[in-house]
């Protein structure tokens, strides 16, 4: 991993140290060849708990794509609600965040920290 991203299971992880909004946080990780944050797994949930200890609240990678107001990661992945239900309210500019171990739905302008992820080398 790069110096600063520490390395969990297969993945390496960026957690900013100011706030932006979604759209800004999603370039900002795409600028570092990286994406923001996509959840597959309970066990990568656990281990970025880790990560973002003590943080109110990061950005993820899922976006509610309408029509419909279904839930799809930037790696273009459907999120599974089974796995990973979305608490809140849902419209056209509805934005995943994390705060411990569950993701609410936020507009996506509001300002927060955000967790960037790319495969270790």
């Amino acid at each position: 991993c790069p110096r600063g991203w520490p390395l969990r299971g297969d993945k390496c992880y960026w957690l900013s140290k100011q706030a932006n909004n979604w759209t800004r946080s999603r370039d900002d990780c795409w600028g570092k060849s990286s994406r923001l944050l996509v959840l597959q797994s309970q066990e990568e949930l656990d281990s970025i708990r880790l990560v973002i200890q003590g943080t109110h609240s990061v950005w993820t990678g899922v976006k509610a794509t309408f029509p419909g107001g279904k839930w799809t990661w930037v790696d273009g992945s459907p999120l599974d609600p089974a796995r990973f239900p979305v608490s809140g309210p849902v419209d056209g500019n509805s934005c995943g965040r994390l705060k411990g171990s569950q993701l609410y739905s936020e507009m996506c302008d509001v300002e927060f920290r955000w967790i960037c992820q790319k495969d270790a080398a």
